[in-house]
C-alpha cells in the first residue's frame, strides 16, 4: 500500500510539472480595487508566469471569468477552463483559449494593461479601471 501511494505521489508531482502554465492556483491575499474601490466577491487565480485569472460570481450571479496572459496582455474571457472552486483552475492548454470581451465604451478598446511585479492594473469593458494586488 506503502509503495502504491509513493508511486501516486511521483506521478501527481510529475504531471504537475509538466503542466504548470495551465494550472491556475487560487491567491486569498489577493486584493481588487474597481476604480480605486477596494471589492469583495472576487477571486484572483494566478500560475507560474504570472498570468492571472479573475472570477466573479455569487448565489444570484452566473460567475464571470477574465484571463490576462503576459503573451498578450488582453483581457479576455477564457474558455476550455475547469475550475475547483476557491482551489484551483486548470485551463485546456498553456495559452488559455480566449474570447475577446465586449467593449462597452465609444470607439476602440485599449485596456492599457500594466503588469507589474504583484500589481496588475487594466481597464475593464465598461471603462473602469480595475487593479488586482497579489
Amino acid at each position: 500500500m506503502r509503495k502504491i501511494l509513493l508511486l501516486l505521489l511521483a506521478v501527481l508531482v510529475i504531471w504537475i510539472t509538466l503542466n504548470r502554465e495551465r494550472i491556475y492556483v487560487r491567491d486569498p491575499m489577493a486584493s481588487v480595487y474597481l476604480d480605486n474601490v477596494k471589492q469583495s466577491g472576487f477571486e484572483v487565480y494566478i500560475n507560474p508566469s504570472n498570468d492571472f485569472l479573475l472570477r466573479r460570481g455569487s448565489d444570484n450571479h452566473p460567475d464571470t471569468y477574465i484571463v490576462v496572459q503576459h503573451w498578450d496582455k488582453m483581457p479576455a474571457t477564457p474558455s476550455g477552463l475547469t475550475c475547483l472552486r476557491w482551489m484551483v483552475c486548470l485551463s485546456s492548454d498553456e495559452h488559455v483559449p480566449t474570447l475577446p470581451v465586449q467593449w462597452k465604451g465609444p470607439g476602440k478598446y485599449d485596456p492599457k494593461v500594466t503588469m507589474d511585479g504583484h500589481v496588475i492594473t487594466f481597464v475593464d469593458t465598461q471603462g473602469k479601471l480595475v487593479r488586482v494586488q497579489l
